[in-house]
């Protein structure tokens, strides 16, 4: 029969913790990039719009890229 010490078994257990914060890490890191990404589509989407409503006329394209951005970012800042 073997047996473990108190010690063996408390580093196990902080072993788990620290991959239970790694795994946190992970998942908060996904989660960024998975809001940055969409950040990135609705902007996009934005920007396209703006750029219909003035008809595609001119080389205006970065500011409608940054009229969207402002306006999505606004829009996910209000509450509800």
């Amino acid at each position: 029969m073997l047996k473990t010490s108190k010690g063996s078994k408390n580093k196990t257990s902080a072993q788990q913790d620290n991959s239970t914060s790694r795994q946190d890490e992970v998942i908060d890191e996904t989660t960024r990039m998975a809001t940055s990404e969409e950040r990135h589509h609705l902007i996009a989407v934005a920007a396209y719009y703006i750029a219909e409503q003035r008809g595609f006329q001119g080389d205006a394209a970065l500011d409608d890229w940054l009229q969207a951005e402002a306006e999505v970012d606004a829009s996910r800042l209000k509450p509800g």
